[in-house]
């Protein structure tokens, strides 16, 4: 087992794709819902089991790795945090209004083409956890502007009261980068510039391949 480092408590489609990519560069094995839906070997039911208040060995999700970000483990980051004391909380953020945009265009309409025939059955269980753990769970099965844009603040403003200054870093995506990161965290500088991957852009051309037939496990590697 090896015992996260970082948990990032942000939500999805705020910056945790490329916030990935820069753990990836600076040495970390990063867990991200890309991980469940891209590999069939991912563990999607302990989150589901974690959801109902059953005591689960997160090992069976974070076995192979040493991070943690985007959903579903920012839904658990309280939990995460007892578990690995010694982990530093990484908070991925961006403008309420814009995330919820970004989530309605890429996240939603995904959802849909997850749940036609003949999906492979590791994107099928992805799927099912996310709709039981972060749409019915976390979000509560309330879609509309107002209310999802209420919620992104609110879990905003919980994480800035609830994880301890000293073991949190503030990551306004698309205005921080890798100073801020590498300060954090104590890594050197990469000379690469930071990552902008999985724009809505990236994300609707990557998801129109499920109308195509193409394998998700085919589209996006997990790590190596």
């Amino acid at each position: 087992m090896a015992p996260l480092q970082i948990i990032g408590s942000g939500w999805g489609r705020t910056g945790t794709a490329a916030m990935r990519e820069a753990l990836i560069t600076l040495g970390y094995d990063v867990h991200h819902m890309i991980v469940i839906m891209t590999d069939p070997t991912a563990d999607a039911e302990v989150f589901i089991e974690a959801s109902q208040g059953k005591d689960v060995d997160w090992n069976r999700a974070f076995g192979k790795f040493n991070a943690a970000v985007d959903w579903p483990s920012s839904t658990f980051y309280k939990q995460l945090m007892e578990v690995y004391p010694d982990a530093k909380v990484i908070h991925t953020t961006r403008d309420p209004e814009k995330w919820y945009s970004s989530v309605m265009n890429t996240i939603m309409p995904a959802t849909e083409m997850m749940n036609k025939p003949g999906m492979p059955a590791h994107v099928v269980n992805g799927q099912r956890m996310a709709k039981e753990v972060i749409w019915d769970g976390e979000i509560k099965g309330e879609k509309d502007k107002d209310t999802m844009v209420r919620k992104f603040k609110e879990h905003d403003e919980e994480v800035r009261n609830y994880v301890p200054a000293d073991r949190l870093l503030w990551f306004e995506t698309g205005v921080d980068g890798w100073d801020k990161l590498c300060a954090f965290l104590g890594k050197d500088v990469p000379s690469t510039p930071w990552p902008h991957v999985n724009k809505t852009e990236d994300f609707k051309a990557r998801t129109s391949n499920f109308r195509d037939g193409v394998p998700l496990h085919d589209m996006t590697p997990v790590n190596k």
